[in-house]
């Protein structure tokens, strides 16, 4: 299943695997000016090849190397070989062999299996097209090797994973705290107006919407730390501060996990976190651990949507 969505000069592609006619999880890719960011997944990757040869293809460019962004690089070297394509330099690896994503079940359903391309160039520090300039930033964190477009004239940003939209309840183990909040205060500063993500949910607020991400993440870093300066077990935390683990960690056996979530705020404030003084003296100004009743009161609350 494909759409297409037109953005001013800007056509979002979005692409999903359907069930009974509904898509079951969009992602998208972004066309303008002849330049294809990012190629969707396997699955879409004959239809998005059809929409190209409508459009016209010059160059591509990938913002990180995940099935659902990679998946359609195959077709499409096929269809258009003397187009260009640029992907992050930590990227090429994966591209050119795929089977390193050590694809699970579940995402091998959702999206299918990549094929390798081995002639994709590594990315510079910019990209041009007959009509734009767009700056390559660098926004690890979703994962380590991710970067995304700026193009300052219209103040558009091509984000990719970088930004999720809505409120995380599970993660993957892969994914990092300290570099996104990193990589989200870095495009923050570039101060966007129109926001494109992943998703094809194209955003108009994009500074207030990167601001609100970063302030959910940072709300959850501070409760987590409080959880755990009272004592509690991660799974208290998951429960009282993501309302448990969502269905998506059972379907895809627990690699999107609440529980990672949580481990990502602990390395977060890991790393700020004062050392413990010698000779087991206690924290300067930290009560002693205990663990606290569901009606505590100092317990933070609920990350839950709709609290």
């Amino acid at each position: 299943m494909i759409s297409l969505q037109r953005h001013d000069s800007v056509i979002a592609l979005r692409m999903a695997r359907s069930f009974l006619g509904r898509p079951i999880y969009w992602t998208a890719a972004y066309w303008v000016d002849g330049l294809l960011i990012d190629s969707g997944p396997p699955v879409t990757a004959r239809a998005l090849v059809q929409e190209m040869r409508k459009l016209g293809l010059k160059q591509i460019v990938v913002t990180h190397a995940h099935e659902d962004h990679i998946g359609g690089l195959h077709q499409l070297r096929r269809a258009f070989p003397d187009v260009p394509i640029y992907a992050p330099l930590a990227s090429l690896p994966i591209i050119q062999d795929p089977r390193l994503l050590g694809q699970q079940l579940h995402r091998r359903l959702l999206w299918g299996r990549p094929k390798g391309v081995a002639d994709v160039q590594p990315l510079g520090t910019e990209v041009r097209t007959e009509r734009h300039v767009f700056h390559v930033v660098e926004t690890p964190g979703h994962t380590r090797d991710h970067v995304s477009f700026f193009e300052p004239k219209h103040r558009w940003l091509f984000c990719g994973d970088a930004f999720i939209g809505g409120r995380d309840r599970a993660w993957t183990p892969e994914s990092e705290m300290f570099g996104t909040i990193s990589s989200l205060r870095t495009l923050a500063a570039l101060r966007p107006q129109r926001l494109f993500p992943g998703s094809g949910t194209v955003r108009r607020t994009a500074l207030p919407e990167l601001h609100g991400k970063i302030g959910q993440y940072l709300a959850l870093c501070r409760d987590v730390a409080q959880l755990e300066r009272l004592g509690l077990p991660e799974e208290e935390m998951v429960e009282r501060l993501l309302g448990g683990e969502p269905a998506l960690h059972y379907w895809s056996l627990g690699h999107f996990s609440a529980r990672h979530l949580i481990q990502a705020c602990r390395r977060y404030n890991e790393l700020f976190e004062q050392r413990d003084p010698p000779d087991g003296a206690s924290r300067s100004g930290r009560r002693p651990r205990r663990r606290p009743s569901r009606n505590d009161p100092s317990a933070p609350r609920s990350h839950r949507a709709g609290r």
